[in-house]
């Protein structure tokens, strides 16, 4: 027994590696991952500090202090090291199909049954969100406690269940739906529904309430972006949408932005809203007969609903995301498998082949799948082929573009992400965003020296939001590139009064302090900076050279190692740095650095003549 629990186990790992492991290779993506990860100093080590940041903040919206301590364990390893961050969640997306094998065993005793599940949700591409996903990992850690926690509940180790239910809720909140999900696991096995068993979830009932409040606080904004009415009739259309990716999972996409008018009598949303009504009745009609049928829809539709109430994101509305369907796909992917074992008894040849079949269709799709979250724009760019409405993926193309330096193709995609968002963005939030989307046209029209454009982009920015912040930064840049370095000055100082940790405004405003002869102010606006984000390596190249500037050379020295340790391509930093270790006589280092400049720059000639120099 023991031996094949083994294999079993093997077996997962090898095809979950099988699955994922090219995707280990896929960097990070702007997509919440600098808000989580590399631009986090909450996760830069394991700190008193930083544990008081994480249990005692949300991300903004979410409260999930458990996967930021994961994160924070992921950075001691590796840094910011992507393949890491990706390995740990490919482990725990093996690790759950693994306890849903368990979990199904625990309940139904059908080994077959079981393990079909187990391996149909390990190779299901709409779970590839949250495995290829860094930011995805809240998921898959609220899924492991969440499982765990219901199989001790089985095995009636209620001390157990309940601690591991602390732990998932501590990772997501989402998982507040298992007491309930605990009464219909009594329910499929038989156990009276009575005052006893219902007395014995009140602790669980209790954890539930307690992290609901923590999470509508943190979710209010979100939630109340869109109407009661919204919500009932989008709900339908989600729940129908998942269950369609379920069985033809192809289109998936990181966004699902909902452009047309919410009404009940268009196709979209009366369709859906039949088909979920028919379920219901089948579903209540066979609440006696066939209790299998009924657990399994009354499964994915309880761990699915507390994703019902989060279909706008301010200015859009979104009817789904992959990763909400994590959970409750398993009462589904239960039924498919219940299902096939009763043909499979019958028919086991055709069946088996059948399959066999789906499981391969299943891995290619998710290994493809996979790879599209490799960076930035392979993500967005595979988002517009499907939903070219989203706003959102073209801003953030445009801003990858700026980066680096495509600023025709910016600002193309710019002035795309603003059309729509003027087209089919919602009340003040839409300004505010459009407001943001200018910021970035205009920052992208000043790296062409278009400063009249910039400026005028930058006055429409104002009129829609007063209050955004990189709308000074921008003046701010503009301005002193004129040389009106007192209105520069100005711009800063009042961006980083909107918003207090604006490392890159600090950045600006401490290198022209640098250029003004300012040098003693640059240093302490610049050790704040790096203080509050220690995972800037523009911040530590700036600060370098402040420090330069009043004498500190061993302390520049430090800030420009840090900065190419953060950004090994950056260039500059490598010149400063190698030229800093030749003044030190530290000939070795020096050569090291110049060689690593060609490296990433071939041509450059500082570097070029700055070796044969030093190898004379």
């Amino acid at each position: 027994m023991r031996s094949t629990i083994w294999v079993l186990i093997g077996v997962f790992f090898f095809l979950g590696l099988l699955i994922y492991g090219a995707s280990l290779g896929n960097g990070f993506v702007r997509w919440d991952d600098g808000l989580l990860i590399y631009e986090n100093p909450a996760i830069a080590g394991f700190n008193f500090a930083n544990l008081k940041t994480i249990f005692t903040t949300y991300d903004p919206e979410l409260y999930i202090p458990l996967t930021l301590l994961s994160y924070q364990f992921d950075f001691l390893i590796s840094g910011t090291n992507a393949a890491w961050y990706h390995l740990h969640s490919l482990v725990l997306h093996i690790l759950n199909a693994i306890l849903v094998v368990w979990f199904l065993k625990l309940l139904t005793k059908n080994t077959w049954v079981s393990v079909l599940t187990g391996l149909l949700f390990l190779v299901h591409p709409l779970n590839t969100e949250a495995v290829a996903w860094a930011s995805g990992r809240k998921d898959l850690l609220s899924t492991l406690f969440f499982l765990l926690s219901t199989n001790f509940y089985l095995l009636r180790k209620k001390k157990w269940s309940l601690g591991c239910f602390v732990l998932a809720l501590l990772a997501k909140v989402t998982v507040l739906t298992l007491p309930a999900l605990l009464i219909l696991i009594d329910y499929l096995q038989g156990r009276p529904i009575n005052k006893k068993t219902l007395t014995e979830k009140l602790p669980y009932f209790a954890l539930a309430l307690i992290f609901a409040v923590i999470a509508y606080v943190g979710k209010t904004g979100v939630i109340d972006s869109s109407t009661t009415m919204e919500k009932l009739m989008i709900a339908p259309m989600s729940t129908a949408f998942y269950l369609q990716k379920m069985f033809v999972p192809t289109g998936l996409s990181v966004i699902y932005p909902l452009t047309e008018s919410i009404d009940l009598l268009s196709a979209r949303i009366l369709i859906p809203l039949v088909i979920c009504i028919a379920l219901l009745i089948l579903g209540l009609g066979n609440i006696r007969k066939r209790k299998t049928l009924f657990f399994g829809l009354a499964y994915f539709a309880i761990a699915l609903s507390p994703s019902l109430l989060n279909f706008s994101k301010g200015d859009f509305l979104y009817f789904a995301s992959d990763r909400y369907a994590y959970i409750p796909m398993i009462g589904i992917l239960y039924l498919v498998s219940s299902a096939a074992f009763f043909l499979w008894r019958k028919h086991w040849k055709v069946v088996s082949s059948a399959v066999l079949g789906i499981l391969c269709v299943l891995s290619v799709l998710s290994v493809k799948q996979s790879l599209v979250w490799a960076n930035s724009e392979t993500l967005f760019t595979h988002t517009i082929t499907y939903y070219p409405d989203a706003h959102t993926a073209h801003n953030n193309l445009g801003n990858m573009y700026r980066t680096r330096n495509e600023i025709s193709r910016a600002i193309d995609s710019y002035n795309e992400a603003l059309r729509l968002s003027e087209e089919y963005g919602r009340g003040d939030p839409a300004l505010y965003g459009m407001s943001k989307i200018l910021s970035n046209l205009a920052s992208a029209h000043r790296v062409q020296g278009e400063y009249a454009i910039a400026l005028e982009a930058l006055s429409r920015a104002y009129d829609l939001n007063p209050n955004n912040a990189h709308l000074f930064l921008q003046r701010g840049i503009v301005l002193g590139v004129q040389r009106k370095y007192t209105d520069a000055e100005m711009e800063y100082l009042y961006a980083i009064k909107l918003k207090p940790n604006f490392t890159t405004a600090k950045i600006n405003l401490g290198s022209l302090y640098i250029n003004l002869g300012r040098a003693d102010e640059a240093v302490t606006l610049l050790e704040g900076a790096v203080s509050e984000n220690p995972f800037y390596p523009q911040a530590f190249y700036n600060l370098a050279a402040a420090y330069k500037k009043v004498s500190r050379n061993r302390e520049a020295l430090e800030a420009y190692e840090k900065a190419v340790e953060l950004q090994p391509a950056f260039v500059a930093a490598r010149i400063n740095l190698g030229i800093l270790y030749a003044d030190r006589k530290k000939i070795d280092l020096a050569i090291e650095q110049f060689t690593e400049v060609l490296k990433y720059d071939p041509d450059n000639a500082r570097a070029r003549s700055a070796l044969l120099q030093l190898r004379r």
